[in-house]
């Protein structure tokens, strides 16, 4: 029950910080937005180098026979 009282508290309280200082934090926004998708746009990058370089296995894909007799 404490936990809900505070989160209730805590939402009442950014709201009214939110409203009462809606200019700043625009400007948060607006410096923040690009910084986040840089590091977006690094982490997909990154995500899709990974899956490139592991191979391939599982459904669909068939590794060579053997063909040692």
């Amino acid at each position: 029950m404490p936990s809900v009282i505070f989160g209730l508290l805590a939402l009442a309280l950014g709201l009214v910080g939110i409203t009462s200082w809606w200019w700043s934090v625009t400007e948060f926004l607006r410096g923040a937005a690009p910084v986040a998708l840089i590091f977006l746009g690094m982490l997909a990058v990154a995500a899709g180098v990974q899956s490139v370089r592991q191979p391939r296995t599982g459904k669909g894909f068939t590794s060579a026979p053997d063909i040692d007799g």
